[in-house]
């Protein structure tokens, strides 16, 4: 249907499993209540939404082999550079930024932010990239759960793009029910190069959260 279009990804990084359980208990609230809440009925009425509940499976799956019990603490995708180094963050791995000037990446391997060799040089990245070109998504929603905050742009360099005061607007809407704080990464978080949100933002004009 020609409706807007919202993606949802979850588990960019591999220790964050949280992310993808909160993608499927959305996924469960809409379907259990559509045509009964409002809200709910709503969404499911008037958007296309798109889920990708698990973006990095195999370092998920590295996570929960080797620690069964949970508490899975490995970040990053499993890409082996055959020196006993291991993955790509796949969060630092999106053109935008890639290399930025002001940190937020690492070009070391063994770092747990290591930006990989090019961007897009991950098949995880290199597939919702394509799958996003194939769409025409206003908004993107990639969930983490490092802690307690709505992130926009930027994340790649300090300030803020020239629709801040658009982003200002929704993230007050966002947070009204749980009153976390919202605002770009790179005040309330860190430095944070090649992201799935800043990217999504420049390249397609996407709300990027």
């Amino acid at each position: 249907e020609s409706e807007p279009e919202v993606l949802f990804d979850a588990m960019h990084h591999a220790r964050e499993p949280l992310s993808m359980e909160a993608t499927l208990v959305f996924m469960e609230w809409l379907v259990t209540n559509y045509g009964s809440d409002p809200e709910a009925t709503f969404l499911v009425n008037e958007r296309e939404l798109y889920f990708v509940p698990c973006l990095n499976p195999d370092g998920y799956e590295y996570n929960r082999t080797t620690s069964p019990g949970g508490g899975g603490l490995w970040r990053k995708n499993r890409r082996d550079y055959g020196d006993g180094t291991f993955g790509v963050d796949l969060n630092r791995n999106y053109a935008t930024g890639w290399s930025a000037p002001n940190g937020g990446s690492s070009a070391v391997t063994s770092s747990e932010t290591y930006r990989g060799a090019a961007p897009f040089s991950e098949p995880e990245t290199t597939a919702i990239e394509a799958f996003a070109q194939s769409r025409q998504f206003v908004t993107v929603f990639s969930t983490h759960t490092y802690q307690d905050v709505l992130l926009r742009p930027w994340g790649w360099q300090p300030g803020n793009p020239a629709n801040a005061a658009d982003y200002d607007t929704l993230g007050s809407y966002y947070v009204q029910e749980n009153g976390i704080q919202h605002g770009s990464t790179s005040a309330l978080l860190y430095i944070a190069s090649g992201s799935a949100v800043d990217h999504h933002h420049t390249v397609r004009g996407a709300y990027g959260w």
